[in-house]
């Protein structure tokens, strides 16, 4: 149960960041471990929740990146 609300959490995230309607693409504050200053969150996002510059396409590639890692280790 604990890992369907944690796949859950993560789609809905992702779905996030390509919806034009939805203003705050980090998602709620809770979502990350130091919620608005959170180390990692600021390497993509702005204090507000709007992408940093190249924000979008560095966080699709650390995903597709990690994708791989997790591919690449099971195999």
């Amino acid at each position: 149960m604990l890992l369907g609300a944690l796949v859950g959490t993560f789609f809905s995230f992702v779905l996030g960041l390509f919806n034009p309607q939805v203003v705050n693409k980090a998602g709620p504050d809770w979502l990350w471990g130091g919620g608005r200053d959170d180390v990692i969150r600021n390497l993509y996002f702005r204090p507000n929740g709007s992408f940093r510059r190249y924000g979008r396409v560095a966080m699709m590639l650390t995903l597709l990146g990690g994708a791989a890692a997790l591919y690449s280790f099971l195999l």
